[in-house]
């Protein structure tokens, strides 16, 4: 390259860093303006009008508790936002003896994550508030069959006119690497235990086994015979007309001609086809139109909490604490994102060591992970009860494997009836490519002090004594975790023996299995943590984890200008739906992490659904 070529591409490298830097700098610029413009808007009083409507309008993810990363990070990232549930319940709640609220209108188009459990519970809360002589109108312009099954509930519930309902029913399909592995030489090494454990079947086999095939079928069914029962109940059907829905819905579109939207009402399943212009002026109607004239008189949940949060409780002694422990169950890892062993377990100690708690309910959302991690979670939660203080556990979407590990011997549990939950079994597997390596002429050799060296090398092997090891090491795993919930439930090992071998129930099948006490959501879980504890008069407090105060304060920023802001920031990949093929992808490469236990043993339930992030 001549000494002018060099002084051209040095030109260009330079103009290319100037660019680079001049983007960089002007988009935290930008940033920085909408940050300033948030935190000012955020300053203003808010109140709430009266006559009004409360709209309910969640965008996001809808999850147990909000995790707070790198909130500038994330602002800067397309990913999903994080709804955090208990803001939804609490503004219904305040809402039902509001004077000033008239109505609820209900908006899900962009809400995810509504599992069976929570699309009940939220249910549940809006039912309370239309018992109190209040109204509940929902609107969208497509559901999808959660989005659906939480509109249910509704008085009045409209869709676009060239809307669909689709109800799917419910299911799961894995992918299936055993032949594909064994095309590449890969060598996988699987322990565990249990008929029904079917975590590892897709390295082991190319199609479900019959095993698992056959607890799929009986959970997803009881799941789906709740869901309709329920959503029949709620719009005056019978059940065999939402089943007909579902499963004649082919016939029932062509009888329209393709109007899926057509065939959804004259099926009931809408009261009217309406446009989002012609269903604000019929929300007017009722609450009047707003400042501008242009939309109808109401206020938005996040402005709503804001204008009634309530003052500061005074320093009673009798306190119930609310712990949440969501994601995979992991030693270490964000809070929120994981269930991290060691922030649960400083939260727990800090709930020993507090008097004023009287009891501890712990919020489960999660299909299990590392063997350890479970017991030191439940281990910890056992010495709070030592204390002389219940533990209740209350099950969320999720709750199986590990997540049931770190309930087996808590006072109580409290499942919803959807509630995923079992998986009673451990399972070790390892992948190695020796053989791989061979391949293409690349071999191993070496000696060693002891038969052991190799112990697990993934381009070595797995030696001899290192399988039975890890094979003796699940059997007792397994044996350990049968014995815990026998104890905990107050049964012999071999009752348990009999619902365990990693299969999966519901949380009604588990209510008759007696792997829990009874059916209900987390005011159920506190009320009975209350009546074992003998509280008649208590507050709850939140166990969270602690959050840097800059970090927090990004943190709230980002929900306020983040749906606003990132569109025009950062091509949205993602669509903020975890259902997209990128977040298909990320929830796989997510359920990965938590393959990192140091024993090899997992308490994990991996064919579980899970709408976390």
């Amino acid at each position: 390259m001549t000494t002018s070529q060099t002084h051209l591409m040095g030109r260009i490298g330079g103009a290319i860093t100037k660019l680079r830097n001049f983007v960089v700098n002007s988009l935290f610029v930008l940033v920085l303006v909408f940050l300033v413009i948030a935190a000012l808007s955020t300053c203003q009083s808010v109140s709430v009008p009266s006559n009004s409507a409360l709209l309910i309008n969640p965008k996001g993810l809808l999850v147990e508790e909000r995790s707070y990363p790198d909130a500038l990070q994330d602002l800067l990232q397309s990913g999903p936002r994080q709804i955090d549930f208990n803001d939804i319940l609490t503004a219904i709640t305040r809402a039902k003896t509001d004077p000033d609220i008239k109505l609820i209108v209900l908006d899900v188009d962009e809400l995810y994550g509504i599992s069976p459990a929570r699309a009940s519970r939220v249910g549940a809360a809006l039912s309370s508030f239309r018992e109190s002589g209040k109204k509940v109108v929902s609107f969208a312009k497509y559901y999808d069959q959660s989005q659906y099954y939480l509109a249910s509930f509704s008085d009045a519930l409209y869709m676009h006119p060239m809307g669909q309902i689709v109800l799917q029913g419910f299911g799961s399909y894995s992918l299936y690497f055993n032949e594909l592995l064994s095309n590449f030489d890969v060598n996988v090494h699987i322990f565990r235990v249990g008929e029904y454990k079917s975590a590892v079947e897709p390295l082991l086999r190319n199609d479900m086994s019959e095993a698992s095939r056959q607890a799929s079928e009986v959970l997803y069914n009881d799941l789906w015979q709740h869901m309709i029962g329920e959503v029949a109940n709620n719009r005056s059907l019978q059940v065999h007309d939402i089943d007909a829905y579902a499963q004649q819905l082919p016939t029932l579109v062509k009888a329209t001609n393709g109007d899926m939207a057509r065939a959804a009402l004259e099926s009931n399943l809408v009261d009217e086809l309406l446009t989002s212009d012609q269903v604000r002026v019929r929300i007017a109607d009722d609450v009047g139109v707003d400042a501008t004239g242009e939309g109808f008189n109401g206020i938005d949940y996040n402005a709503y909490l804001a204008a009634t949060a309530p003052g500061a409780l005074s320093s009673g002694s009798d306190n119930i604490a609310v712990l949440v422990a969501q994601g995979p169950i992991m030693l270490d890892g964000p809070p929120g994102q994981v269930a991290s062993a060691d922030e649960l377990n400083r939260l727990i100690r800090q709930a020993r060591y507090n008097k004023k708690i009287k009891a501890l309910v712990v919020r489960i959302d999660s299909p299990g992970g590392g063997q350890l991690a479970s017991e030191l979670i439940r281990q910890e939660l056992e010495l709070f009860q030592l204390s002389g203080r219940p533990v209740v556990a209350s099950f969320g979407s999720v709750a199986a494997s590990g997540g049931y590990w770190i309930a087996a011997t808590a006072d109580e549990i409290v499942a919803e009836a959807t509630t995923i939950t079992g998986s009673i079994g451990i399972f070790s597997y390892l992948t190695t490519f020796e053989d791989t390596l061979k391949r293409y002429g690349i071999h191993t050799d070496g000696v060693g002090s002891t038969d052991n060296v190799i112990g697990i090398d993934p381009l070595v092997g797995v030696s001899d004594d290192m399988a039975q090891i890890l094979q003796s090491s699940v059997e007792r795993g397994y044996e350990q975790f049968v014995q815990l919930v026998a104890r905990g439930r107050n049964k012999t090992p071999e009752e348990i023996e009999y619902v365990a071998q990693g299969r999966v129930w519901s949380g009604a099948a588990a209510l008759d299995l007696g792997l829990v006490d009874s059916v209900g959501g987390l005011n159920d879980a506190l009320a009975r943590a209350a009546e074992v504890a003998g509280l008649e008069d208590y507050r709850t407090i939140r166990l969270t984890p602690q959050i840097d105060p800059r970090q927090q304060f990004l943190a709230e920023l980002m929900q306020t200008v983040g749906p606003n802001l990132l569109p025009h920031l950062v091509p949205n990949t993602w669509s903020d739906n975890p259902k997209s093929v990128f977040g298909r992808v990320t929830t796989s490469l997510n359920q990965a992490r938590v393959f990192n236990d140091p024993g090899k043993l997992y308490a994990y339930c991996l064919s579980c659904p899970t709408t976390q992030p």
